[in-house]
């Protein structure tokens, strides 16, 4: 068996983001197959739909790569209007990518202790780089979970986006 590298914590974070990536993929495909009704049917658990819960998932990725860059503190959620379709919601998802692309390629070991700052509703959070950027994965899988529901009250079945899924099929694509 080859010895693998020792993971450092910037190649945990970029990790959990290639994950992350991956996650909403697959969700996003799931959900480019519902019917505008279930795309939109409401559900007592999380953000309501799948469409709202997507748009949720794509604003706080937003919202937290302006908070680590600290870019633009007026950065907010997205509204139902500014993406009313599942087109919408993918078209909106390649810059949020790209901006965390290029973030995650100048992440170092330094920048995961900065401190940053956020505001919510008027008060003001601070927080460790390293923090806000594992926010966003895990912020993500607790949604999956809800979507999960959703999904299955409606008779359908999102795919298996856990860590070790993953972790297999880019082992396995490796050659390994």
């Amino acid at each position: 068996m080859t010895a693998t590298p020792t993971p450092t914590a910037v190649s945990a974070v970029r990790e959990s983001h290639e994950w992350l990536r991956w996650l909403t993929g697959r969700t996003r495909a799931a959900a480019r197959a519902l019917t505008t009704e279930e795309f939109n049917r409401e559900f007592p658990i999380g953000i309501g739909s799948v469409r709202a819960t997507l748009i949720h998932l794509l604003g706080a990725e937003r919202i937290w790569s302006a908070v680590v860059e600290e870019s633009d503190p007026a950065v907010t959620m997205p509204t139902a209007t500014e993406l009313p379709t599942m087109a919408a919601i993918d078209q909106a998802w390649p810059a949020v990518h790209a901006r965390w692309d290029a973030y995650l390629a100048r992440l170092d070991e330094q920048e995961l202790s900065r401190i940053v700052s956020r505001v919510r509703d008027g008060k003001t959070y601070s927080q460790r780089v390293a923090d806000a950027l594992m926010q966003v994965p895990t912020h993500a899988l607790y949604h999956n979970a809800q979507l999960s529901f959703m999904f299955r009250s409606m008779g359908k079945q999102l795919p298996d986006s856990s860590w070790i899924i993953w972790a297999r099929e880019r082992l396995s694509s490796s050659g390994r």
